[in-house]
């Protein structure tokens, strides 16, 4: 599997004749052969998550399908777009598709490609934030951990997940609890607004001695992984 990174909480998977994009917000796709069958995922209807600039692509890649959070079904584009909420479970040629709820907006994707599973988070994740009251952090505790029980002990290929330094000192427990409480073979941090230094934050941090071999250093837009 070929992993490129493009900002943000943009990535793509290539794999088996397809590829995944997921969250495009900025930066160029890699190189695919035309002959591609391209998925694009988008998580919610957010400007970090969501570029219109998506739909374009069906007039180089016309073998393509948009798995859509509904909260976009309201920007007009229907054409080869299958919408989903949260809790729902869609399969589209042959690929399982899962979504859980956000604890911001939109949805997150459990996606099983042949024997290959991939999580993207979009905005699932465990916000606390100082400045909001304590009502509001147990409010996103509860929400968070109560979809993370639906994946208590999954096994996935790879994850993307947000590790977000504007957090502060809680900037990695949702990223932790993920990776303690699921079997994840690779992680790739995302949503850390290009500062690249949380990566090192995290692997320095005593709580990821667990599983810190397993998170991947992205550096810089457009950086490839094979896994």
């Amino acid at each position: 599997m070929k992993i490129t990174y493009l900002k943000h909480s943009g990535y793509v998977v290539e794999d088996a004749g397809r590829a995944m994009v997921f969250d495009y917000y900025e930066g160029n796709l890699p190189d695919f052969l035309e002959a591609v069958k391209l998925y694009v995922f988008v998580s919610h209807v957010h400007y970090d998550h969501f570029n219109p600039q998506i739909f374009q692509w069906k007039d180089q890649y016309p073998d393509i399908q948009y798995i859509l959070s509904n909260d976009i079904e309201e920007k007009g584009f229907k054409e080869s777009c299958t919408f989903v909420g949260p809790g729902q479970e869609v399969v589209l040629d042959g690929i399982k598709i899962r979504t859980l709820r956000s604890t911001d907006e939109g949805v997150a994707f459990l996606v099983q490609a042949g024997e290959r599973r991939i999580y993207h988070a979009g905005d699932l994740n465990w916000w606390h934030w100082e400045e909001e009251s304590r009502v509001y952090n147990e409010m996103m505790r509860r929400r968070f951990l109560h979809e993370m029980e639906k994946l208590e002990g999954e096994s996935v290929d790879v994850a993307f997940l947000p590790l977000d330094p504007r957090q502060e000192e809680q900037y990695a427990w949702g990223f932790d609890y993920f990776m303690r409480h699921t079997r994840t073979g690779c992680a790739f941090p995302m949503h850390f607004w290009e500062e690249y230094e949380v990566y090192d934050r995290l692997i320095e941090d005593t709580r990821s001695e667990p599983y810190r071999q397993r998170v991947m250093k992205v550096s810089k837009p457009q950086q490839s992984f094979e896994v």
